[in-house]
Protein backbone atom coordinates (compact mmCIF):
# COMPACT_ATOMS: atom_id res chain seq x y z
CA UNK A 1 0.00 0.00 0.00
CA UNK A 2 2.89 1.97 0.81
CA UNK A 3 4.02 1.95 -2.83
CA UNK A 4 0.81 2.87 -4.59
CA UNK A 5 0.77 5.82 -1.99
CA UNK A 6 4.20 7.08 -3.21
CA UNK A 7 3.74 6.24 -6.68
CA UNK A 8 0.57 8.41 -6.97
CA UNK A 9 2.08 11.11 -4.67
CA UNK A 10 4.98 11.12 -7.30
CA UNK A 11 3.02 11.38 -9.72
CA UNK A 12 0.70 14.51 -8.51
CA UNK A 13 4.07 16.06 -7.89
CA UNK A 14 4.90 15.45 -11.32
CA UNK A 15 2.17 17.40 -12.01
CA UNK A 16 2.81 20.50 -10.29
CA UNK A 17 0.67 19.72 -7.32
CA UNK A 18 0.80 19.00 -3.84
CA UNK A 19 -1.33 16.78 -1.85
CA UNK A 20 -2.43 16.02 1.76
CA UNK A 21 -2.47 12.87 3.40
CA UNK A 22 -6.01 13.00 3.44
CA UNK A 23 -6.77 13.78 -0.61
CA UNK A 24 -4.66 10.57 -1.55
CA UNK A 25 -7.03 8.09 -1.27
CA UNK A 26 -9.71 10.87 -2.97
CA UNK A 27 -7.20 10.86 -5.95
CA UNK A 28 -6.44 7.19 -6.48
CA UNK A 29 -10.75 6.70 -6.56
CA UNK A 30 -10.53 9.37 -9.56
CA UNK A 31 -7.56 7.53 -11.45
CA UNK A 32 -9.42 3.92 -10.77
CA UNK A 33 -12.48 5.49 -12.03
CA UNK A 34 -11.21 6.84 -15.28
CA UNK A 35 -9.23 3.71 -15.68
CA UNK A 36 -12.42 1.56 -15.30
CA UNK A 37 -13.80 1.30 -18.75
CA UNK A 38 -10.72 0.45 -20.48
CA UNK A 39 -10.31 -2.50 -17.86
CA UNK A 40 -13.68 -3.71 -18.56
CA UNK A 41 -13.23 -4.00 -22.17
CA UNK A 42 -10.03 -5.77 -21.58
CA UNK A 43 -11.61 -8.26 -18.88
CA UNK A 44 -14.72 -8.56 -21.66
CA UNK A 45 -12.54 -9.49 -24.66
CA UNK A 46 -10.38 -12.24 -22.41
CA UNK A 47 -14.17 -13.41 -21.29
CA UNK A 48 -14.77 -13.63 -25.16
CA UNK A 49 -11.51 -15.37 -25.71
CA UNK A 50 -12.00 -17.92 -23.22
CA UNK A 51 -15.55 -18.85 -24.50
CA UNK A 52 -14.29 -19.15 -28.03
CA UNK A 53 -11.26 -21.84 -26.24
CA UNK A 54 -14.78 -23.77 -24.46
CA UNK A 55 -16.31 -23.43 -27.75
CA UNK A 56 -13.71 -25.28 -29.45
CA UNK A 57 -13.86 -27.98 -26.90
CA UNK A 58 -17.89 -28.57 -27.39
CA UNK A 59 -20.35 -29.37 -30.30
CA UNK A 60 -24.11 -28.43 -31.34
CA UNK A 61 -26.01 -26.04 -29.77
CA UNK A 62 -23.45 -25.54 -26.51
CA UNK A 63 -20.91 -24.38 -28.91
CA UNK A 64 -23.66 -21.65 -30.73
CA UNK A 65 -24.66 -20.67 -27.62
CA UNK A 66 -20.62 -20.01 -26.70
CA UNK A 67 -20.05 -18.22 -29.81
CA UNK A 68 -23.16 -15.69 -29.33
CA UNK A 69 -21.37 -15.27 -25.63
CA UNK A 70 -18.48 -14.30 -27.11
CA UNK A 71 -19.43 -11.82 -30.01
CA UNK A 72 -22.05 -10.43 -27.06
CA UNK A 73 -19.43 -9.03 -24.40
CA UNK A 74 -17.26 -7.94 -27.25
CA UNK A 75 -19.95 -6.04 -29.20
CA UNK A 76 -19.15 -2.70 -29.78
CA UNK A 77 -15.77 -2.72 -28.97
CA UNK A 78 -13.49 -2.79 -31.62
CA UNK A 79 -10.48 -4.52 -30.31
CA UNK A 80 -12.41 -7.38 -29.03
CA UNK A 81 -14.37 -7.83 -32.28
CA UNK A 82 -10.60 -7.68 -33.26
CA UNK A 83 -9.62 -10.40 -31.49
CA UNK A 84 -12.51 -12.61 -31.49
CA UNK A 85 -12.56 -12.68 -35.55
CA UNK A 86 -8.67 -14.02 -35.14
CA UNK A 87 -9.51 -16.67 -32.52
CA UNK A 88 -12.56 -17.53 -34.54
CA UNK A 89 -10.06 -18.06 -37.92
CA UNK A 90 -7.67 -19.82 -35.84
CA UNK A 91 -10.33 -22.12 -34.39
CA UNK A 92 -11.64 -23.02 -37.74
CA UNK A 93 -14.68 -21.32 -36.75
CA UNK A 94 -15.42 -19.72 -39.95
CA UNK A 95 -19.17 -18.50 -39.72
CA UNK A 96 -18.10 -16.59 -36.01
CA UNK A 97 -15.10 -14.72 -37.95
CA UNK A 98 -17.46 -13.28 -40.50
CA UNK A 99 -19.90 -12.43 -37.81
CA UNK A 100 -17.21 -10.48 -35.84
CA UNK A 101 -15.96 -8.75 -39.41
CA UNK A 102 -18.98 -7.71 -40.22
CA UNK A 103 -19.46 -6.41 -36.44
CA UNK A 104 -16.30 -4.73 -36.71
CA UNK A 105 -16.84 -3.12 -40.20
CA UNK A 106 -20.12 -1.87 -38.03
CA UNK A 107 -17.62 0.38 -35.89
CA UNK A 108 -16.52 1.71 -38.71
CA UNK A 109 -13.11 1.60 -36.33
CA UNK A 110 -9.72 0.05 -37.18
CA UNK A 111 -9.87 -0.12 -41.11
CA UNK A 112 -6.65 -1.09 -41.38
CA UNK A 113 -7.13 -4.35 -38.79
CA UNK A 114 -10.60 -4.65 -41.26
CA UNK A 115 -8.43 -4.80 -44.29
CA UNK A 116 -6.06 -7.00 -42.91
CA UNK A 117 -8.44 -9.58 -41.85
CA UNK A 118 -10.67 -9.65 -44.48
CA UNK A 119 -7.95 -11.09 -46.52
CA UNK A 120 -6.92 -13.42 -43.79
CA UNK A 121 -10.54 -14.68 -43.17
CA UNK A 122 -11.63 -14.74 -46.99
CA UNK A 123 -8.27 -15.79 -48.06
CA UNK A 124 -7.78 -12.76 -50.97
CA UNK A 125 -5.42 -12.09 -52.47
CA UNK A 126 -3.79 -8.56 -53.51
CA UNK A 127 -4.62 -8.54 -57.62
CA UNK A 128 -3.05 -6.37 -60.00
CA UNK A 129 -4.08 -6.28 -63.65
CA UNK A 130 -1.47 -8.12 -65.06
CA UNK A 131 -1.83 -10.78 -62.47
CA UNK A 132 -5.42 -10.90 -63.75
CA UNK A 133 -4.30 -11.49 -67.05
CA UNK A 134 -1.94 -13.90 -66.14
CA UNK A 135 -4.73 -16.02 -64.77
CA UNK A 136 -6.96 -15.43 -67.70
CA UNK A 137 -4.13 -16.90 -69.75
CA UNK A 138 -3.65 -20.08 -67.68
CA UNK A 139 -7.50 -20.57 -67.95
CA UNK A 140 -7.35 -20.53 -71.49
CA UNK A 141 -4.49 -22.61 -71.75
CA UNK A 142 -5.98 -25.25 -69.63
CA UNK A 143 -8.92 -24.89 -71.84
CA UNK A 144 -11.53 -23.20 -69.64
CA UNK A 145 -12.84 -20.74 -71.67
CA UNK A 146 -15.91 -19.80 -70.10
CA UNK A 147 -14.12 -19.49 -66.70
CA UNK A 148 -11.55 -17.32 -68.81
CA UNK A 149 -14.24 -14.81 -70.40
CA UNK A 150 -15.85 -14.31 -66.87
CA UNK A 151 -12.46 -13.69 -64.50
CA UNK A 152 -11.60 -11.14 -68.15
CA UNK A 153 -14.89 -9.07 -67.69
CA UNK A 154 -14.60 -8.80 -63.99
CA UNK A 155 -10.92 -7.73 -64.23
CA UNK A 156 -11.77 -5.83 -67.30
CA UNK A 157 -14.46 -3.78 -65.21
CA UNK A 158 -11.98 -3.29 -61.98
CA UNK A 159 -9.08 -2.53 -64.23
CA UNK A 160 -10.35 -0.93 -67.54
CA UNK A 161 -7.11 0.76 -68.72
CA UNK A 162 -4.93 -2.10 -68.92
CA UNK A 163 -2.87 -2.85 -71.74
CA UNK A 164 -2.48 -6.44 -70.14
CA UNK A 165 -5.87 -6.89 -70.41
CA UNK A 166 -6.49 -4.84 -73.91
CA UNK A 167 -3.97 -7.88 -75.37
CA UNK A 168 -6.33 -10.69 -73.91
CA UNK A 169 -9.57 -8.96 -75.22
CA UNK A 170 -8.14 -10.26 -78.99
CA UNK A 171 -7.50 -13.57 -77.74
CA UNK A 172 -11.30 -13.96 -76.16
CA UNK A 173 -12.66 -13.10 -79.27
Amino acid sequence: MRFLTQTLEGLVEAAGLQLEPWMAPAVAVCVAVLLLPSWRRNFRTKQARKRLVAAGLVGGEARAALEDEALDLVAGNPFGLVVVAEEAHKRGMGRLAERALAGLEATGKRRDELRRLRRLIFDLKPVTAEGEALAVERLLEAGLVEQARERFEAASARYPASAALVELEERLR
